[in-house]
């Protein structure tokens, strides 16, 4: 017969510690780190299915709806503006390019492609906008008469001396070299003749916005309000 145990020799079994299956419960451990691998794996898979979607432009916008309106996004340059997700290339005038410099009344330089792109930020901050579209041109920007209210944005810029123009604002450009404002104070190269000289300005840079530029955009306006 088997004698029984005493105090002392039960004692150290009290202590041990009891394996997880004896209480009924899993050890959570292992599955935590699993669930833990398995979240970074899907957020990983999101953020890249995000960016791939970002980086494609929005296909051309339709001739044959109704015009487009909206808040200017951004100011690419004098002549270029981005509209509900659209890159619109105003007709009818050509604004300084960004880098381009023209000259003073007094010979001096002055930046008239960073002025054409400021002079179209006042003329559009805060105003809606009602766009016209007419076409598309080789970047597959579209070309679109923007107004606000019954001022034509692009009339506008040509009168304050800020772009050359085509027939459509003839009137527009007479106004501006008789006062000699903006780029009619001295002398210039038109913006056409500069861009063949620098040979500056690409298709991609020309183009519509991709998402992820237009996320950019609305991320700085919000910072920036």
């Amino acid at each position: 017969m088997r004698k029984p145990r005493n105090d002392k020799q039960l004692q150290p079994m009290l202590h041990r510690a009891m394996p997880a299956w004896a209480n009924g419960r899993r050890n959570p451990l292992p599955r935590r780190r699993r669930t833990r691998g398995s979240t970074w794996v899907v957020a990983l898979v999101a953020i890249g299915l995000f960016a791939l979607y970002a980086l494609f432009p929005d296909p051309p916008f339709s001739l044959d709806g109704p015009p487009l309106s909206g808040a200017v996004e951004r100011v690419v340059d004098g002549d270029t503006i981005d509209v509900a997700g659209q890159r619109i290339r105003l007709p009818g005038l050509d604004a300084p390019e960004w880098n381009q410099t023209c000259r003073t009344a007094d010979g001096g330089a002055w930046e008239c492609g960073v002025a054409a792109a400021r002079r179209m930020r006042e003329l559009t901050r805060g105003r809606v906008l009602s766009c016209h579209q007419e076409g598309h041109d080789r970047y597959g920007r579209l070309l679109a008469v923007c107004r606000d209210g019954k001022v034509d944005i692009a009339q506008a810029l040509v009168a304050d001396g800020f772009a050359t123009a085509t027939s459509r604002y003839a009137a527009a450009e007479a106004e501006a070299r008789r006062a000699r404002r903006g780029i009619w104070q001295g002398q210039f190269d038109t913006p056409a003749e500069w861009r063949r000289r620098e040979a500056e300005g690409t298709a991609a840079e020309a183009g519509n916005p991709s998402r992820f530029e237009r996320f950019v955009s609305w991320l700085w306006g919000l910072l920036s309000s």
